[in-house]
């Protein structure tokens, strides 16, 4: 794989509105603000001070597991 195509799949996985954690501390959910191949570290998360590498994150895939349940009052 050349390093063309490495980085538009990494800009894939990273694209903006991605959820994921920061591995070191993995409570919290961030969303992916933007990837810049040109940064270093590349990814900007919102409500995040600093950019991240890539390794330093897990992303999400199934977050239906983690929303809050709703109860409903029948009136």
């Amino acid at each position: 794989m050349d390093w063309k195509t490495w980085e538009q799949e990494e800009a894939q996985r990273y694209k903006p509105g991605t959820p994921v954690q920061l591995k070191r501390n993995g409570g919290k959910i961030y969303y992916v603000e933007e990837y810049d191949p040109m940064m270093v570290p590349p990814v900007w998360l919102e409500n995040y001070p600093k950019p991240c590498y890539p390794e330093e994150l897990r992303i999400l895939s199934n977050l239906f597991c983690l929303l809050p349940k709703k109860e409903l009052q029948v009136a």
